[in-house]
């Protein structure tokens, strides 16, 4: 094992033996990490930069009068140790939290993961990586193209976790990410991300993603702009597209955000048609996937929505505890680890329906390919969603109890990226600069569900934390209105 490895092992059982000492700590769970990483540029013009480097850290999360703090930091010798302990007991004891927080203080967890890598990702040359994404975009050389930009990063990940209950687990992870954009010079801009666990493999897909990409690119180019429809319509949306919407509703299936008072929905209530099925899992290889989460309880699969009624919220330890209910390991570590893990869901799972794609398409006014980010119509739910959120998941009882009720909550304005106008089921222009206006109701309008099922990844920041994310979804169809995107 080499020195850094050594090193932060080390920094992370001084650390556990400290915060067990401290009787103003109830709990604590601290993570010792090492990590080999490339981060690289590709634009049209060829490779701009290609950073390899090896980062060593230590986080640790810090239950004090009982509310929590989550600190990261890269000074791992003694003296920067003993000063971001010190500063998350104060942070915790400060907060002044009405509910003091629970934890699991009984159930003791001690295991390994190795991954889902063959071929681990640190193992190939940076400059091979490069290569990979330099001949890849060149399947878009015959488009009419103002800009083309491509971010390649990767993580090699080994991480040991402690908690003072005598949890130990050790995991490796070889994270890899795309995102790429092709700006056409005649209409939208294309924009892509993929993202893997499988090590080296992916660099394998590479290729066939871009390509994919720059085949729809060349349709929106093809493509004469149509008129935009007014009023509510018939949107079929693609896999894709319904698997961004589905990631957007995850949002007001996790229980701190049911306890800041900003769901519009209850556990047991109907959220969409009675086929409906949600399931959150953890697939091996997906760019989502973990073999065991931030407060080290293994990840299991678990049943949100059956028969298009919500059956149970996204919960960590804490919240679990409140519901007197089971954690599925849905404290979801912050890409980097510089900020504290959320409540979130890893890989969601959405059972296919029977319909194809032409039955999906009949007589729908708006076939969506993809959209863009959500605009939240609620102020106060934009802001709570962006905003800094302590680590202490109770917390959001008592921004509850200072709000008044929010009737906008769950409503936002989901701008279409990629979409067409239909006549008689088939592609009739694309139409630009239309949003779809959702409601918590819509689902439930959901007429159709596709027998064809996509993937799609990204990346959704929760309170500055930036998470993972992953759904597999068959296409949809249901009435919504529509609007001019703001």
């Amino acid at each position: 094992m080499s020195d850094e490895r050594e090193d932060v092992l080390d920094a992370m059982d001084w650390l556990l033996d400290s915060l067990e000492a401290d009787d103003a700590v109830s709990y604590a769970e601290v993570g010792g990490v090492y990590q080999e990483k490339t981060d690289l540029v590709v634009t049209g013009d060829g490779p701009r930069s290609t950073t390899e480097f090896t980062e060593t850290g230590v986080w640790l999360r810090v239950f004090a009068d009982g509310a929590a703090d989550y600190r990261y930091t890269n000074a791992i010798d003694e003296e920067g140790l003993r000063d971001v302990a010190d500063r998350a007991i104060r942070s915790g004891e400060v907060l002044a939290q009405d509910e003091p927080g629970r934890f699991d203080a009984y159930t003791t967890h001690r295991g390994t993961h190795g991954g889902w890598a063959e071929e681990p990702i640190h193992a190939v040359d940076g400059d091979e990586k490069s290569a990979t994404v330099e001949d890849a975009l060149a399947s878009a050389d015959d488009l009419d193209l103002d800009r083309v930009w491509a971010n390649y990063m990767d993580a090699h990940i080994e991480e040991a976790v402690g908690t003072t209950t005598g949890s130990v687990v050790r995991t490796t992870l070889d994270r890899a990410r795309l995102n790429f954009s092709l700006t056409l010079a005649d209409g939208p801009q294309v924009s892509r991300h993929a993202g893997s666990t499988e090590g080296a493999a992916f660099l394998e897909e590479i290729p066939e993603i871009v390509a994919a990409a720059a085949a729809d690119a060349r349709s929106l180019s093809a493509a004469e702009v149509a008129d935009a429809p007014a009023d509510e319509v018939t949107l079929a949306l693609s896999p894709e597209a319904a698997g961004q919407l589905f990631h957007f509703v995850s949002h007001y299936l996790e229980a701190d955000a049911d306890y800041m008072g900003l769901s519009p929905y209850e556990v047991g209530d109907r959220i969409g048609p009675a086929d409906l099925e949600i399931e959150d899992t953890v697939h091996a290889g997906s760019w989502a996937a973990r073999a065991y989460d931030a407060e080290a309880k293994p990840t299991s699969p678990t049943r949100l929505v059956s028969n298009g009624r919500i059956e149970r919220l996204l919960h960590n330890t804490t919240t679990a505890a409140e519901e007197d209910t089971y954690p599925a390991g849905n404290s979801v570590p912050s890409l980097g680890f510089t900020e504290p893990p959320r409540i979130h869901a890893r890989h969601l799972e959405v059972d296919a329906g029977d319909a194809d794609a032409a039955a999906l398409r009949e007589d729908a006014d708006v076939y969506v390919e993809r959209f863009k980010r959500p605009w939240l119509y609620d102020e106060f739910e934009r802001v709570q969603r962006s905003g800094v959120f302590p680590a202490s998941a109770l917390y959001a009882k008592d921004i509850d109890a200072m709000t008044e009720e929010r009737p906008d909550c769950g409503s936002a304005e989901l701008p279409i990226a990629e979409g067409y106008r239909l006549e008689d089921g088939a592609r009739a222009g694309r139409v630009d600069d239309l949003a779809v206006e959702y409601t918590p109701d819509v689902l439930r309008n959901a007429s159709r569900v596709g027998n064809v099922r996509g993937t799609v990844t990204g990346v959704c920041e929760k309170h500055k934390s930036q998470l993972p994310f992953a759904v597999t979804a068959p296409g949809l169809r249901l009435e919504a209105p529509v609007k001019e995107e703001n």
